[in-house]
């Protein structure tokens, strides 16, 4: 995903990027094509880059095991200097461009805001209800005739110190 910059003018100017997952090398979940829509603001020091990520992943319910397709967004802000002095820049989005460069690839950069996009907790949806843990069906499609008592033995010996310490 090239952006040739020194084929703009100054001031803002839009765009849309789409590539396939695979061909920026972004593995399972991601499929399809990715898209990006920047929002260029160029001027005679420095370029700004405020882009909106769009991924489509197919990815499994963490509660009740079932395949499901998504799609997950993101956003990012990434500022170009330009100038002749190299010098090591500490902002993790602020970059630095040489002289010669006419173009910027944020391949690297939508890799890895895509894996951002992906949530820690994988749900197909917020109100899934999960998997039964005595039958193991799935609750979303159909309701099981087990006791909703959670009665478990497993804490007995912890439950039984409790009572004596706190005699």
């Amino acid at each position: 995903m090239i952006i040739k910059f020194t084929n703009y003018s100054d001031g803002i100017h839009e765009f849309e990027l789409v590539k396939k997952a695979k061909d920026l090398h972004l593995e399972e979940p991601f499929i399809n094509d990715v898209h990006i829509n920047c929002k260029m603001d160029k001027s005679h020091s420095q370029l700004v880059l405020s882009c909106d990520l769009s991924v489509d992943v197919k990815l499994t319910c963490d509660r009740c095991a079932d395949d499901f397709e998504s799609k997950f967004e993101n956003h990012f802000d990434n500022i170009y200097l330009f100038g002749r002095e190299e010098e090591p820049l500490e902002d993790i989005d602020v970059y630095q461009l040489a002289p010669e460069a006419d173009k910027i690839d944020l391949s690297e950069d939508v890799k890895e805001y895509a894996n951002l996009a992906l949530p820690m907790k994988i749900l197909c949806s917020e109100d899934c209800l999960g998997l039964c843990p005595k039958c193991g069906k799935n609750l979303n499609e159909q309701t099981c005739g087990c006791s909703k008592d959670n009665v478990s033995n497993v804490w007995e010996p912890l439950q039984k110190l409790k009572d004596k310490l706190n005699k």
